[in-house]
């Protein structure tokens, strides 16, 4: 499922986003809010989108068609130099607009996913679900202080890496020796051998495996054998991970 968490409140255009969206459920009656403009809804995501227009004709006291610093809601006043991107010391509607999409382009971050599913009550997150990464956390933090530090998250994203390449390896790899022939890979894995047998030696090693898998390679995307390359028929079957 796609979160689109910028559309369901504070996450919209930062804490521009609509006052009271955060708590407002996608199927709920939006005539509360006003704001949200239903007209604009996603295709089949149930998603409120940030209505500008109305965004500013709420909050434009002095009626000049354009927001200063202290028209903003408190809590958005701190994105103002964000939003203000010709710095005039105004924000129009257009610079509203501008920025929702801006940031309804950025990555969700993770405690709005966590937000989304226990609010989205068509599809909500189960006890069970809340407790696995609730558990997961907790394998995380190695000296039970309480708190995640960079060494722990790292190398937890060590070990989650090394698992998926063993978990790979141990459900291809049918001669045991540790790496994938031609006729051992599967699904895009077989379908761009070539391409990621960087050696040219007949066998994707671990290394080049953890490089397919990789979403960034010195500092550039990189797609994954799962993700469809640019002259590969599309609805290919993905490699079988388990």
């Amino acid at each position: 499922m796609r979160f689109s968490t910028f559309f369901l409140g504070l996450a919209a255009i930062g804490c521009i986003a609509l006052a009271g969206a955060r708590s407002q459920q996608p199927n709920q009656n939006n005539d509360k809010n006003p704001a949200i403009d239903k007209s604009k809804i996603a295709d089949g995501q149930n998603a409120p989108r940030f209505d500008a227009s109305r965004f500013l004709k709420d909050h434009d006291k002095n009626g000049d068609g354009k927001l200063s610093k202290d028209e903003l809601p408190a809590s958005a006043q701190k994105e103002f130099d964000q939003i203000d991107t010709n710095k005039d010391g105004f924000i129009t509607q257009d610079e509203l607009q501008q920025h929702a999409a801006k940031m309804a382009k950025l990555r969700p971050q993770l405690v709005e996913v966590v937000y989304y599913t226990i609010d989205f009550h068509e599809e909500p997150a189960t006890l069970q679900e809340l407790q696995t990464a609730y558990d997961e956390l907790r394998k995380m933090d190695k000296n039970s202080d309480g708190k995640l530090d960079d060494s722990e998250v790292k190398m937890f994203r060590e070990q989650r890496r090394k698992e998926r390449i063993d978990g790979i390896i141990s459900a291809l790899d049918r001669n045991s020796d540790g790496k994938l022939s031609k006729d051992e890979a599967r699904g895009l894995w077989a379908d761009n051998f070539s391409q990621l047998d960087k050696n040219n030696d007949g066998f994707l090693d671990r290394q080049e495996i953890e490089q397919a898998l990789s979403f960034k390679q010195n500092g550039t995307n990189q797609q994954q054998p799962n993700q469809q390359q640019p002259n590969q028929q599309p609805n290919k079957q993905q490699p079988d991970r388990r």
